[in-house]
């Protein structure tokens, strides 16, 4: 197969589970959480979240995102060579869920299957999987190995959490998937497409394990089961109080199986380096910096790090957003964001945000945000900021961000596990 050119983003499509945890649910059926829902919302953004059926597994979700998009790009599954599934919680070690996929698609007329021309692996970089999986798929289009990708990420978040702790409201279930094509005769879609113009990766192991997950995805873990189930927190171990005996091997000797997180630390990581490495690198290498005034010195700059001077890297900061139409961040924490596009100079009404809604789908986030950029605005408030006494020191403040425009640029960035991160820029067709 020849080297390919442009890579577009096409047939984008989501599967959202049908269930709603709202911040009042986890206030009245979870008072050992000792969290209320006004404490959720000035304090995450988050409203309310989607929670996967017990029979859904992350490759299910995965599926019904896939069959979406396929639909959207207006493809069959046999055009499909490869399969990536971003994902967190698959419920096997292996197969890996993107071969389930693959072969939930089905057989032919002639008892083929369908998609046999493709290979299938899931990828797993914490929340930043899925973007990781779409910079990944552009490279080896480019480099003529694949013509069709399908990147799928896909997150049953809810089920990898200890819902005797408050990191629990953070998270929700949902599934984004997309195809990534180099076929230039392929025009007809249903939905506009994106064209990939640039991809950062990179990962600071120093503190990886500030975000980790010992042992084995418990699939029964579903918070709608804990809603209503009388806890005594004066009693102690509420872990045993919730779960049973018999849920974990041993509970005084095993580390139970759970997502950790060590939210200070990812807060401070994120802040201090997300922005200041990449943002630079990123939209030079798509080609978007060439009208950049001499005296920014961005010639001689590898990144925003180099930058010592706050006002200076701000002035810098500035000129990058000005090439930056939407800016489409994970949806970890309202606050994070926030502090992350101010950092990168992008105004509230650029940074579109779905996580009031969905809260955090980890892998699926960032898609699930880009999705609904093509359909309507985005309408959400920032956080009130309370003084020590409880009073409003910064009221919260209603933004609308308006759907992507054609020939717009959108950047896209995702940080994760392992202290993860990853930067895209598109520009939608």
């Amino acid at each position: 197969m020849a080297k390919q050119g442009r890579v577009r983003i096409c047939g984008l499509g989501v599967y959202l589970p049908e269930a709603r945890l709202s911040n009042e649910d986890l206030e009245q059926g979870m008072p050992w959480l000792e969290t209320s829902s006004q404490w959720i919302r000035e304090h995450t953004g988050i409203r309310e979240r989607l929670v996967a059926s017990k029979d859904e597994h992350a490759c299910d979700l995965g599926y019904k995102a896939a069959v979406e998009a396929l639909e959207l790009a207006r493809m069959d599954p046999e055009d499909i060579d490869l399969i990536l599934l971003a994902t967190n919680t698959s419920s096997y070690v292996y197969p890996a869920g993107a071969a389930r996929i693959q072969n939930a698609f089905g057989n032919d007329e002639q008892g083929r299957l369908r998609m046999r021309r493709a290979g299938a692996l899931d990828l797993q970089q914490g929340c930043s999987s899925w973007i990781g999986s779409l910079g990944m798929a552009t490279a080896m289009i480019k480099g003529g190995q694949f013509q069709n990708v399908l990147c799928i990420g896909a997150d049953v978040a809810t089920r990898m959490v200890d819902w005797t702790s408050r990191d629990a409201i953070l998270l929700g279930d949902a599934a984004c998937a997309c195809v990534l094509t180099g076929d230039e005769s392929l025009q007809d879609f249903t939905m506009p497409a994106f064209e990939v113009l640039g991809h950062f990766m990179r990962t600071d192991p120093v503190q990886a394990e500030a975000i980790r997950q010992p042992g084995i995805l418990r699939v029964s873990n579903n918070p709608l089961d804990h809603l209503g189930k009388d806890l005594n927190p004066s009693a102690g171990r509420l872990r045993e109080q919730l779960y049973g005996t018999g849920f974990f091997p041993d509970l005084e000797k095993d580390e139970p199986p759970f997502f950790q997180m060590d939210g200070r630390q990812v807060y401070r990581f994120v802040k201090r380096v997300v922005p200041r490495q990449g943002y630079l690198e990123v939209l030079r290498n798509a080609g978007l910096l060439e009208d950049a005034p001499a005296d920014l010195g961005l010639a001689e700059l590898t990144s925003l790090n180099d930058i010592k001077d706050r006002d200076e890297r701000a002035r810098i900061a500035a000129y990058l957003a000005s090439k930056v139409d939407l800016f489409v961040p994970h949806s970890a924490n309202l606050s994070l964001n926030q502090e992350v596009a101010d950092e990168m100079g992008i105004p509230f009404e650029r940074m579109y945000v779905t996580l009031q809604k969905y809260a955090n789908t980890s892998a699926a986030s960032v898609g699930l945000s880009l999705y609904e950029s093509l359909r309507q605005p985005s309408e959400y408030a920032t956080l009130t900021k309370r003084d020590g006494k409880g009073e409003i020191k910064v009221p919260s403040q209603d933004i609308v961000t308006p759907m992507i425009g054609e020939n717009e640029v959108a950047l896209l960035l995702s940080f994760g596990a392992g202290n993860s991160w990853n930067y895209l820029v598109t520009r939608r067709l």
